[in-house]
């Protein structure tokens, strides 16, 4: 669970290529990914409509770019969200490859 959005839990489903979130147990969001080699590239992030602008999208990216940099992956952000997110939390921007 996301410490910085209580009920909140993301987690990598490998066998479908994306990170899902889920708030209290119900889908609210995923962030689709191609991953080669040591290369992440996001393609696309989808939150549902019910719960946009509740920051239920910076929390998946959050979580899913922490865990490229645990994994020693380098992440191109092709979907326009990730970038964008990217661009404003520099913290993040050594990732980018």
């Amino acid at each position: 669970m996301s410490s910085e959005h209580p009920g909140l839990d993301v987690t990598d489903n490998e066998a479908k290529s994306r990170y899902e979130a889920a708030l209290d147990g119900d889908p609210a969001g995923i962030a689709a990914y191609e991953l080669s080699g040591d290369t992440i590239v996001f393609t696309h992030t989808v939150v549902d409509e019910d719960v946009e602008g509740r920051g239920v999208g910076s929390t998946l990216i959050r979580h899913a770019l922490d865990d490229a940099r645990n994994r020693h992956l380098t992440v191109v952000p092709e979907c326009e969200f990730v970038a964008a997110f990217i661009d404003d939390h520099p913290e993040y921007r050594d990732l980018v490859g």
